[in-house]
């Protein structure tokens, strides 16, 4: 199974094919409309996440920037998934976040990295239902190696969050290198 296979089945598990499930294309008209009604779900048509959207995951991203637990330590489901490709790859349930923060800031402790810095790029994925949201954020690391060595890493996140409790909070979170796209 290749990797983009098991990423639409894990995507798919996780939503659902639910109606209304495609990719959101801004049109001028739909724009002005705000949103699109689709059966019983409303969706933005727009690629641009609300801005409680963004703020978890933008939480959930830069908390690598300093390895601040504190941070994700309540932006995940109670089901949660969190792939990486640092080891042991994958962590689950409320805690995911920080188990995955934990493993990222090991991995940069044992290469002697220093200064990792994310930065989120424009996001071009994003789908939006009345209690989920799909969306791919491109993200570029850097970072200081050994003999000030630069390091760079670019790559996707891959996000699901779900509504709950009136909060939006990460469902599953994948990420995907631009080595493996």
């Amino acid at each position: 199974m290749t990797k983009a296979r098991l990423l639409a089945v894990i995507i798919w598990v996780a939503c659902g094919p639910g109606p209304g499930i495609g990719y959101a294309r801004p049109n001028a008209r739909r724009a002005a409309l705000g949103y699109i009604r689709v059966g019983e779900r409303a969706r933005l048509a727009d690629t641009i996440p609300p801005a409680e959207v963004l703020y978890v995951l933008q939480r959930a991203i830069n908390a690598l920037n300093n390895f601040d637990i504190d941070a994700v330590a309540n932006l995940y489901t109670h089901n949660a998934l969190v792939a990486d490709d640092e080891p042991p790859y994958s962590w689950n349930g409320p805690t995911a976040g920080v188990q995955w923060v934990n493993a990222v800031e090991q991995v940069c402790k044992d290469n002697r990295l220093t200064k990792l810095k994310a930065t989120i790029e424009p996001i071009h994925v994003f789908q939006l239902t009345t209690d989920n949201v799909y969306t791919v954020v491109p993200v570029s690391f850097t970072g200081v190696l050994p003999g000030r060595a630069r390091f760079t890493a670019k790559g996707a996140f891959a996000f699901v969050l779900r509504m709950e409790n009136g909060k939006w909070l990460i469902k599953s979170q994948v990420w995907m290198p631009k080595t493996g796209m």
